[in-house]
């Protein structure tokens, strides 16, 4: 004889079980995957606001090592500067020498100088003399030396100095190295 179970019930009990165990064992396992990475990841971020921490200390620290290099490459700039103008300076002197003893071989002796200025590349004599045959020597005595150019003659008046008349002359010209 076959014995039939129409009371249901009991088996739907069991397999209500199993889907709540299932259920709830389901939900503690992704709590404690959600709640490991939550916990690696807050470690994470305390490990490094430490190291931040470490690091905005390390440069505070070194800070005054900081300054000091600045304060060091300021003071190079500044003897960079200085050796570049005595560098100058000492390229223009030997350049000056030159110019005036130059100058000193060509001026014949009825001319005579009040001024020579001498600004970057370019001259200006200023000078006094008794006749303009002296004068358009000394500008074609000028024009032969190698390193001045356009040497002109750009004023020529005749003044009195010391009850004595005497023609004024202005020449302009171009030092070229």
């Amino acid at each position: 004889m076959i014995k039939v179970n129409l009371l249901p019930g009991k088996a739907k009990k069991d397999l209500l079980k199993i889907d709540l165990y299932l259920f709830f064992s389901v939900v503690i396992l992704n709590l404690l995957i959600f709640g490991s990475i939550y916990y690696i990841n807050a470690s994470d971020i305390s490990k490094y606001k430490k190291d931040i921490e470490k690091t905005k200390n390390e440069i505070a620290s070194l800070q005054n090592i900081y300054n000091e290099y600045l304060a060091m490459e300021q003071e190079k700039k500044e003897i960079q500067r200085r050796i570049k103008a005595i560098d100058s300076i000492k390229e223009g002197r030997a350049l000056s020498a030159r110019i005036l003893y130059d100058f000193t071989s060509v001026i014949k002796d009825n001319v005579w100088l009040k001024s020579l200025r001498k600004v970057d590349n370019k001259f200006e004599l200023d000078g006094r003399s008794l006749e303009n045959e002296s004068i358009s020597t000394l500008v074609e005595n000028l024009s032969k030396i190698p390193y001045i150019k356009n040497v002109e003659l750009r004023n020529v008046a005749d003044t009195t100095e010391d009850g004595v008349t005497v023609k004024k002359f202005i020449i302009s010209g171009d030092i070229v190295l």
